[in-house]
């Protein structure tokens, strides 16, 4: 177990990355193409591993849009989902996280299949690829949708518990039952808190009071994967997600 920190937690600002809390992993997403020498300073002082979250220091544009039956959007985040992999393995990044399926979908887009499990496949060949759950996806969200996939293309699980506590809502699954039955491919937690109405004020919030965020937390102490923290700084509750994470084993 390795208790990591996101870049999220300052806003991915690289003139804040220094106030990052000290970490056993750091995973680095969304900067500037001009904060890579800064970056690549930072992780040479810390000397500690880390990973990358696509697109890392590139842009889709909008939102990554690997299966929308779009192909110039589909094409896009392909494309930078490959050169953003290549990044990650000449900095010697352990692993690259990417957002899977796409979120808010309604369409049926399994007609894409072969082609998207093809890509994923392809990526963990320049990279170790960790694939994370989005949420309103209408025909891609259950446990088994994911097992399936993570099967065929033979990579691994970041399960972002925010995201799992969004589609849980909608589609009405016990996400403690999601974590058990993707256990043996889960690998990281991106660990913050949300529902619709904090998701829209504080993005990532820190901690809440639901039950069901509780209960995860606990449930997860168990594991030996990464636990990363990913709030962002636009709400209060940082201390208690810190006191949580500090008090893994």
């Amino acid at each position: 177990m390795r208790r990591g920190v996101s870049t999220s937690l300052i806003r991915s600002s690289v003139e804040l990355i220094d106030m990052l809390p000290e970490a056993e992993l750091y995973e680095l997403g969304f900067f500037k193409p001009a904060d890579l020498e800064v970056v690549v300073n930072f992780l040479k002082r810390k000397a500690r591993p880390f990973g990358v979250h696509a697109p890392f220091i590139l842009s889709y544009g909008s939102h990554p849009s690997p299966t929308s039956l779009d192909p110039e959007k589909r094409g896009r985040t392909f494309s930078v989902n490959e050169i953003c992999a290549h990044i990650a393995r000449t900095l010697g990044a352990e692993y690259m996280v990417i957002h899977f399926p796409t979120a808010h979908q309604d369409e049926d887009w399994k007609i894409l299949w072969n082609e998207v499990i093809t890509h994923v496949v392809g990526l963990s060949k320049i990279v170790r690829i960790r694939v994370e759950n989005v949420y309103g996806n209408t025909c891609f969200h259950s446990a088994d949708d994911f097992r399936f996939f993570l099967t065929e293309a033979g990579v691994g699980m970041c399960v972002d518990i925010g995201h799992l506590l969004l589609d849980s809502e909608m589609y009405g699954f016990n996400p403690i039952n999601f974590i058990e039955r993707l256990s043996e491919f889960i690998e990281e937690f991106h660990i913050y808190y949300a529902d619709p109405i904090s998701y829209i004020k504080c993005h990532h919030a820190p901690w809440g009071e639901r039950k069901m965020f509780r209960k995860i937390l606990e449930f997860i102490r168990s594991f030996n994967v990464d636990f990363v923290l990913e709030a962002t700084p636009e709400c209060e509750g940082l201390d208690k997600l810190l006191s949580y994470w500090r008090d893994l084993r």
